[in-house]
């Protein structure tokens, strides 16, 4: 089955990100095939220099091992530029893109799921 998780808040600020990430995580490990797309202020979950306090998660991180074991990361360019977000910024394994892969995310998944504060 084909999962896509669209987050649109920011990562530290509502627990979106978090129930996401647990949602990824459950689905990946039954086996399923996992896209995200990351649009507005959650992009920032996908900035590479984030610098979480010790006793913090780091959602970059975690991301970006996720990405490792097969997560799709796909990210809106425009949000990126708006927020002053480069490409070299990005973590490993996300890609900035726009709504023609949102479109054919939706398009080719089981379940859509959109997290919105």
């Amino acid at each position: 089955m084909k999962f896509t998780i669209q987050v649109m808040v920011p990562p530290y600020t509502y627990e979106d990100m978090d129930t996401a990430i647990k949602i990824i995580e459950a689905a990946m490990k039954r086996g399923h095939e996992v896209r995200l797309f990351l649009f507005s202020d959650a992009v920032l979950a996908a900035n590479s220099q984030v610098k979480p306090i010790r006793i913090d998660r780091s959602i970059p991180k975690k991301l970006e091992e996720l990405a490792e074991q097969g997560l799709r990361i796909e990210v809106c360019g425009i949000c990126l530029d708006y927020r002053g977000v480069t490409q070299e910024m990005l973590i490993k394994g996300a890609n900035a893109s726009g709504l023609p892969e949102l479109a054919e995310l939706t398009m080719t998944s089981d379940i859509f799921v959109n997290l919105m504060a």
